[in-house]
Order: C-alpha cells, then sequence, then structure tokens
C-alpha cells in the first residue's frame, strides 16, 4: 500500500506515522478520514478501555461496596487523568507510540502469556497432582518450563537494547 500511495499522488517520502502522509492527499474529505482514522479507532475503544481499566482497579483492591464518592469519583479519574496528562504533555506523538510500542507491546505478547502459562502449570500440578502432564498423552512438546522462562530471558534482553537505543539516542540526540 505505501507503493501505491506513492504511485497515486502520495508524498515524495514517507513519515514515520502513516497517517501523516495523507496531509497533503488531493482529495480532501478523504485525506481528513485516512489522517483522523487513528483517532477515531482510540475514541471508539477508549470508554471500553476506561471502564474495563476502572472495574480493574476497583477489583485490585478487593472490596465488594466503597462509598459513592469513590465508585464513581475517585476511581474513574484515576483511569482519566494518568493517560490525560501523557496526552497533554507529549508533544511528540513519535515518542510516545515507540515508548508504548516497544515496552506494552512486549509485555502483552510475550511477558503476561509465559508469565500466564508458568502461573497456570504450578496451579495444574496444585489441583491435579505433579504427573497430571504426564497422564495427558497429547502434552506438548513445549511443556517444560524452560521455554516461557527462555521468553522471559529474551524478552528482558529485548527490551534491554531497545531502552539501551533510547537512552543513547536521546543523549546524542539523533
Amino acid at each position: 500500500s505505501s507503493g501505491i500511495n506513492a504511485e497515486y499522488g502520495g508524498p515524495d517520502h514517507l513519515e514515520n506515522i502513516y497517517t501523516l502522509n495523507f496531509e497533503n492527499f488531493h482529495i480532501l474529505p478523504i485525506a481528513l478520514f485516512l489522517e483522523l482514522y487513528p483517532v477515531f479507532c482510540l475514541s471508539a475503544s477508549y470508554p471500553i478501555i476506561g471502564i474495563t481499566l476502572r472495574n480493574n482497579l476497583k477489583t485490585l483492591f478487593s472490596k465488594e461496596e466503597y462509598p459513592w464518592i469513590v465508585d464513581r469519583i475517585v476511581f474513574p479519574l484515576l483511569t482519566i487523568v494518568p493517560p490525560t496528562i501523557i496526552g497533554l504533555a507529549t508533544s511528540d506523538v513519535e515518542v510516545l507510540v515507540a515508548y508504548t510500542g516497544a515496552f506494552s507491546g512486549v509485555a502483552i505478547q510475550y511477558i503476561f502469556p509465559a508469565c500466564f502459562v508458568l502461573l497456570g502449570r504450578v496451579k495444574v500440578k496444585e489441583t491435579f497432582g505433579r504427573e497430571a502432564s504426564r497422564v495427558n498423552k497429547n502434552h506438548s512438546v513445549f511443556s517444560s518450563n524452560a521455554w516461557p522462562i527462555g521468553l522471559l530471558v529474551w524478552s528482558a534482553c529485548c527490551m534491554g537494547f531497545v531502552l539501551y537505543y533510547k537512552i543513547s539516542s536521546a543523549i546524542t540526540g539523533s
């Protein structure tokens, strides 16, 4: 799609954030829609994510009933204020995208699943005994704990390299 865009009225160079390439597109309604597409997606998902985060925060403190002010004011503010402050304090969207993509992406794709597998295996052993995985004739060849631990080590190395690159780039100014 980058090639098609460059061929048919696209910019001479491609921006890092792809939607910025449509800034000067000759059909204004299409240009505005394509530029604002990420805003539409975030606007549609933000309330759902906010409600989920608020409910997760309530569960984290594990109390059945909260006073009205805590339930209706404090938890929603804890949900809304941090992203709003980050959004207002960030002038360079590329930096925000780079950090959230690098660190949150690794956590969601690699760290959380590996931890779920390790903790799930502990729970299975507690519930069904040590021989539970051996009884299953269809058990995976990846049933060793070395695989999720290796994934955690690999994730830590990758995040270390990315962090080193980000810090060295900030120091050198490149």
